[in-house]
């Protein structure tokens, strides 16, 4: 879906962040922005995992499968392994958060679970190709204005001092609508599984 501007909604599949992992991230924001001015992370501002991003989903059908694929897991935990960047012309800063056997095998259900209700699936999200992590730091997309290399050093020397190996509790799965102005968490699916 176009926006106004001519620009495309993305809207995505992740799981919110545990509230010890979520004042870390948040704190870090602040620090961002209050050192470096940084705010375009600020479109999405809950800190999450992200499995599958897409330009549109049938959404009615998509909530089914999440609730069901929900009921059907149990809650797990992440492990972070510090900081790291996705270089390029849109280049993110990133906590890191490990690529275990249990987080591979949750991200190929919900990937599955999606598959059938997205259009334009991103391939960066596809369970080959999927780095999780939490992102600290990106530029601006919606004014089209990426991180400069000079900004992604500052950022980094800026959280040299960070601690960023932390375990969170997975406990949720989230769908996150774009609205035009801001990505929001939708719809929160608790996992229920034993």
């Amino acid at each position: 879906m176009a926006l106004a501007d001519g620009k495309t909604t993305l809207h995505g599949v992740g799981s919110l962040v545990d509230s010890e992992a979520t004042r870390r991230v948040k704190a870090i924001w602040s620090r961002l922005d209050r050192e470096l001015g940084l705010r375009g992370v600020l479109v999405m501002p809950y800190p999450h995992v992200s499995y599958q991003v897409a330009q549109g989903y049938d959404r009615d059908n998509l909530e089914v499968s999440l609730a069901r694929l929900a009921r059907e897991t149990r809650p797990f935990t992440i492990r972070t392994m510090g900081l790291a960047t996705f270089p390029g012309p849109w280049p993110v800063v990133f906590v890191a958060v490990e690529k275990d056997y249990e987080l591979r095998a949750f991200h190929g259900k919900v990937w599955e679970a999606c598959l059938p209700h997205a259009r334009d699936a991103f391939a960066y999200y596809h369970p080959d190709s999927w780095i999780p992590h939490i992102t600290l730091a990106h530029g601006e997309e919606r004014n089209s204005i990426p991180l400069s290399g000079d900004q992604v050093n500052r950022v980094l020397a800026t959280l040299n001092d960070q601690d960023c190996r932390w375990e969170i509790a997975i406990d949720n799965i989230t769908l996150v609508w774009d609205y035009g102005t801001s990505q929001k968490p939708a719809r929160t699916f608790p996992l229920q599984g034993q």
